[in-house]
């Protein structure tokens, strides 16, 4: 004998599943907001461009408008680019143009998923700083990061 499964079970599974996926794209959207307040507080002035130091550039967004840069192990850079931006928080690589290793604002550019997103600013962030101050609060020594 067939067991079949009722109806309404049938469509509180599918309507849980659709919440879900519909709250964890939001998510994904908007980003990290712990993270994005993180580096955002500790974004210095403004600045024209940057150079790439290391070989392997090493990005990560953070917003649906910005992420940040490793120029090198300590030198982090905060980029917005122009809105819209698709998929920059779910795109699995995110490709930056530099012209002889330096990027700089309005001719530089953001890929994500292929889609060129102008940069509109570039902050340095702080990174030791922050870095220091998240040990302080966790309870830990200072340490020497500059």
């Amino acid at each position: 004998m067939r067991r079949s499964v009722p109806l309404k079970v049938v469509c509180i599974l599918a309507a849980s599943a659709l919440l879900a996926s519909c709250s964890a794209t939001r998510a994904l959207r908007h980003g990290d907001a712990a993270e994005h307040a993180r580096f955002n507080a500790y974004a210095g002035k403004r600045v024209r461009e940057f150079m790439w130091v290391i070989p392997r550039h090493a990005r990560s967004a953070i917003w649906s408008n910005q992420l940040i840069a490793w120029a090198n192990i300590n030198t982090v850079y905060l980029i917005t680019v122009a809105q819209p931006c698709p998929d920059l928080l779910t795109s699995p690589t995110i490709g930056i143009s530099s012209i002889l290793d330096w990027v700089r604002v309005r001719t530089s550019y953001v890929y994500s998923m292929g889609h060129p997103c102008r940069i509109q600013t570039i902050q340095p962030v702080h990174y030791r700083r922050m870095l220091r101050a998240e040990r302080l609060q966790a309870g830990g020594k200072p340490g020497r990061t500059g």
